[in-house]
């Protein structure tokens, strides 16, 4: 089993529009989707340059979902508005195997049945950052 990567960052913002705007602007990247809504009650818009996504700007479009749950818990003079990093998600060889491995070391795992080569790693287990583990595809 093994870590292949990092394959995104997310960002947690309250504006997603002008966050969007800023990484194009400012750092010359991509908007490489569309501003969308997702099952989990945020916005996204990945960013990143011709080779790939790198950023996933997210911002909470229900106000009772886990993202508003965890910006609103670390909002305060570090964190304004609570925004910053929120997920980093890395390619992994066997998810299966990461799941057992981290649970394995008392970490919460959360998995999915619409999404079942990826799971997430609990924010309160893994020093307040949320981790997603997504299983490398095979070269076509």
């Amino acid at each position: 089993m093994a870590i292949l990567g990092i394959q995104y960052f997310s960002i947690a913002v309250n504006d997603i529009d002008a966050a969007v705007e800023r990484y194009v602007r400012a750092f010359g990247l991509k908007k490489r989707t569309e501003v969308q809504d997702t099952r989990w009650g945020f916005k996204n818009c990945m960013v990143g340059t011709d080779e790939g996504n790198l950023i996933e700007v997210i911002a909470p479009s229900q106000p009772d979902s886990a993202l508003a749950r965890f910006m609103k818990m670390r909002e305060g003079p570090a964190y304004p508005g609570g925004e910053g990093i929120y997920l980093v998600g890395m390619r992994v060889e066997d998810t299966a195997a990461q799941i057992s491995m981290a649970a394995g070391q008392g970490l919460k795992v959360t998995t999915e049945p619409d999404s079942p080569t990826s799971a997430w790693i609990h924010p309160a287990t893994n020093g307040n950052v949320m981790l997603e583990f997504n299983q490398a595809q095979p070269p076509a």
